[in-house]
């Protein structure tokens, strides 16, 4: 499965398997863009799940907005999220 974050008002994406190591996605965001600015984590998934606990958004490095994220296992993440609280 791949997480992808997508940014409804300007459409801009970036897409990564969720078990990529920090440093894969750092390589890919700098590769492919668009670089995001995530939390610290081992993987994407802790990435993306650090950035939404410590901020409650992951924001679009095009226009600043708040982006989607999405995949089917990001249930996973809202239950640890939800038993965090």
């Amino acid at each position: 499965m791949q997480i992808e974050l997508y940014c409804e008002c300007c459409a801009c994406r970036f897409v990564a398997p969720p078990n990529l190591s920090a440093n894969e996605v750092t390589d890919l965001m700098f590769e492919k863009g668009p670089w995001y600015a995530l939390g610290d984590g081992a993987t994407f998934e802790d990435m993306i799940f650090s950035s939404l606990t410590n901020d409650g958004h992951i924001f679009c490095p095009e226009c600043g907005e708040p982006v989607a994220v999405s995949e089917e296992s990001l249930g996973q993440l809202s239950m640890a999220m939800l038993a965090g609280m």
